[in-house]
């Protein structure tokens, strides 16, 4: 029995690469941007002086740390798909085009 072969869609790769890149694209433009300082997201509230308001301006400098830290990577990681995929499209390109040479080559 024979393993089966593989086979490369470079379609579905440019479809997929051009979702995920859409997304990198929201996350660069329109997220990240909104939590920089002086920004919408990136201003702290004004907790006061009440009690608990430390413990509050604490969780919250956690959250918006750990929030920014998970964006660049999601951001890291979206762009690293992008770069996989956009090799292994060339990759494919580059198989054809030397399968196609043999091919000639044999004739």
């Amino acid at each position: 029995m024979t393993a089966p072969t593989k086979h490369v869609d470079p379609e579905a790769l440019r479809a997929y690469r051009t979702q995920v890149q859409a997304q990198l694209d929201i996350v660069e433009n329109e997220i990240i941007p909104k939590l920089r300082n002086g920004q919408p997201l990136g201003k702290m509230p004004a907790f006061g002086a009440m009690q608990n308001s430390d413990a509050a301006r604490t969780s919250y400098e956690t959250f918006h740390s750990t929030t920014w830290e998970n964006l660049q990577a999601l951001r890291e990681s979206l762009s690293g798909i992008i770069d996989t995929l956009t090799e292994s499209g060339d990759l494919h390109e580059d198989s054809d085009e030397e399968s196609a040479t043999d091919f000639e080559d044999e004739l």
